[in-house]
């Protein structure tokens, strides 16, 4: 009997096991990227939408709002790039949507999607940076223009470039 070692039974009772701090897992590059796709092209639509609605409906007082004369040229440039932006909203608003919608494992095509997005959107950009720079050499004294027209194209080349790095992975070395 001496053979025989005095086991005692396994606890019933859950061992306490050592949790692991899980870390918070970083945005996903192409969310962030079609998420700043969606809602600039919001932005550009609505902001189309409210100043043509303004602009029909009613009229400006000329101390809040004085238009700059645009030349013949000019003119048919700023309609051409609005047509344009319309398109391009069109596009990168249909593109973002898309890459939000796809399930996780399709993890190629929402990136793809999420490119495609994000340079329909710095198209746009490019498109506003030109009618910004068509009305300042109308009226060079315009204020509005040389501020919320420069914020503006600084603001979203800034959200440009960070979404590019950010689907480019290069994101985490500035943090």
């Amino acid at each position: 009997m001496a053979d025989k070692v005095d086991k005692k039974p396994a606890s019933l009772l859950p061992v306490a096991v050592e949790e692991k701090k899980k870390k918070a897992a970083p945005f996903p590059a192409v969310q962030l990227a079609s998420l700043w796709a969606l809602f600039t092209a919001v932005m550009f639509v609505g902001s189309l939408a409210f100043t043509r609605a303004l602009t029909q409906f009613i009229t400006l007082p000329s101390w809040l709002r004085e238009e700059a004369e645009l030349t013949v040229a000019a003119a048919a440039e700023e309609r051409a790039i609005r047509h344009g932006v319309a398109w391009s909203t069109a596009a990168q608003a249909a593109a973002a949507a898309l890459a939000q919608l796809l399930p996780e494992r399709r993890r190629g095509s929402r990136r793809a999607l999420a490119h495609f997005a994000l340079a329909a959107t710095a198209a746009t950009h490019l498109m506003f940076a030109r009618v910004v720079t068509l009305f300042l050499v109308a009226d060079p004294g315009d204020i509005f223009w040389w501020t919320v027209g420069t914020a503006d194209i600084l603001i979203l080349a800034a959200g440009d470039i960070t979404c590019f790095l950010a689907l480019l992975g290069r994101l985490d070395q500035f943090s």
